[in-house]
């Protein structure tokens, strides 16, 4: 599938009224579900690997492992098990050891249709994120490793954090748009985030009326609640993280092993 007819079948699904979904996961069981439940995209990256870890996703953030040594490395396993549906992957634009080009090629000799920018600078608070941007490894490498996927030919997915992010990623031609409200059940008002994600949307509608825009993060945590903030927004989809992995793992093996325990023997 190349890049355009992804992104045409993504404005079909939106012509629709139905919300685009995009799945993150972090293993072939979990992609092989997502693609069963009708996503219309999978993206792997290292928080997902950290998901499956069962550990915050907030460890995925600190220098523990290399980001980008384990999206490439999920990226087959998730390929093997996405059918038709293309497979975004998530790469660290600010790894000082390799080229943005680099990286791109890898993700796509492995499989990937697209690429996204996660890892991104805008989860850390000011102080680290000044250093970086200082140092040339801010936000504008996430936007030059989304212009290196686009001169592939791949998908890209760019996610920004405030309106000005929002701009430069349209400005740079990303295909789609991820309006960012940080870690999914992060501390902090619904409505302020739901408030922030609709500037996001209306930037995007802005630059680019027919801009596909996704949202992510914060209170969306439930169908119920992304519902909610799709009609709020005007957002044309949503994409999972521990809202579609991490939770109804854990809740479906929990239940599970309960009704195995409760079975009768005849001792």
């Amino acid at each position: 599938m190349t890049r355009d007819e992804i992104v045409r079948n993504l404005h079909a699904r939106r012509a629709t009224g139905s919300a685009i979904v995009l799945a993150g996961v972090g293993s072939g069981i979990t992609a092989a579900a997502a693609v069963a439940g009708g996503a219309d995209v999978l993206a792997t990256y290292g928080t997902a690997a950290y998901r499956i870890l069962g550990v915050p996703t907030a460890l995925a953030f600190l220098p523990y492992d290399d980001a980008n040594a384990l999206t490439l490395d999920l990226v087959p396993q998730i390929v093997e098990r996405a059918a038709d549906v293309p497979v975004i992957a998530g790469l660290g634009a600010h790894d000082p050891r390799r080229s943005v080009r680099w990286l791109v090629k890898a993700a796509a000799e492995r499989g990937a249709l697209g690429i996204t920018n996660e890892p991104f600078v805008g989860i850390y608070g000011p102080a680290l994120r000044g250093e970086l941007e200082a140092a040339g490894y801010g936000f504008g490498r996430e936007v030059a490793l989304l212009k290196a996927a686009a001169e592939a030919r791949l998908l890209t997915l760019g996610w920004a954090f405030d309106d000005e992010e929002v701009r430069r990623l349209v400005g740079a031609g990303v295909d789609v748009i991820g309006a960012m409200a940080g870690i999914t059940g992060s501390a902090g008002s619904a409505d302020d985030d739901v408030r922030r994600l609709s500037g996001m949307v209306n930037a995007a509608r802005h630059e680019r009326s027919d801009a596909l825009v996704l949202i992510h993060g914060g209170p969306l945590g439930s169908p119920a609640a992304v519902g909610a903030a799709l009609l709020a927004t005007g957002a044309d989809g949503y994409a999972t993280g521990s809202s579609a992995e991490r939770t109804p793992v854990f809740n479906a093996v929990r239940d599970t092993i309960r009704a195995f325990r409760e079975l009768p023997t005849r001792s």
